[in-house]
């Protein structure tokens, strides 16, 4: 496989709406306040990374699996003389984009987020809590490091600490997330803003940051 497409760079602002009754918050008067995370969160992904799937040792079978010239429904038994192949082992799939057989599979990677920790405005503030907070938007770098990768989409999710992987419980869709080389902006939905705000108003306390991705 070729190697890596990365890092995926993910620079945002919260705005976020300062309640009374703690002591950080009456210092400033319950008016709002609005920062970004001074370090972008980088993402990578790599082909030479045991996350990534290995196609199996014979190759994808090269095979028409939908449409009137299918000849298989199912990649993973092709027609003589190939042989099966494995499907625990190598996941294949149909392609619906070209009707072939092809290795498809998600491939997440987490980054902790610390906002207590990285945000100037929210350092020392350890029994604070903010009312009311937002992401509106996210914008993205795209750098290809090494040659191309099969990655058909991308999509960011927030979920507790020590989350890996965007299908687990806690996992909250923020967005799908532009694969082309360069800059991309992204702005989140309401329901996203709603499921991403409890992350942010705890914010001495630590969440990830998953990209999901999905390879065929």
């Amino acid at each position: 496989m070729r190697g890596t497409v990365g890092p995926l760079s993910l620079a945002w602002l919260v705005a976020a709406g300062a309640a009374g009754g703690c002591s950080f918050f009456d210092e400033v008067g319950g008016a709002n306040l609005s920062f970004d995370l001074p370090v972008a969160r980088d993402f990578k992904i790599n082909s030479t990374d045991s996350r990534w799937w290995p196609c199996p040792s014979l190759g994808v079978p090269d095979v028409v699996c939908s449409g009137a010239a299918a000849l298989v429904s199912d990649c993973c038994q092709p027609p003589a003389p190939m042989l099966a192949v494995d499907c625990q082992e190598y996941p294949l799939s149909c392609d619906p984009a070209d009707g072939y057989c092809a290795l498809a599979f998600d491939y997440d990677d987490a980054v902790e987020i610390d906002l207590g920790r990285d945000v100037p405005a929210l350092k020392d503030r350890p029994r604070s809590v903010l009312a009311q907070a937002t992401l509106a938007s996210i914008d993205t770098t795209v750098t290809p490091m090494v040659g191309s990768l099969p990655l058909r989409t991308a999509s960011l999710y927030a979920a507790p600490q020590g989350t890996t992987s965007a299908r687990a419980a806690g996992a909250t869709f923020l967005a799908d997330v532009p694969l082309g080389k360069g800059t991309g902006h992204v702005d989140l939905a309401a329901q996203a803003q709603i499921g991403f705000s409890p992350f942010l108003t705890d914010f001495n306390t630590p969440f990830v940051l998953i990209l999901s991705t999905h390879v065929w």
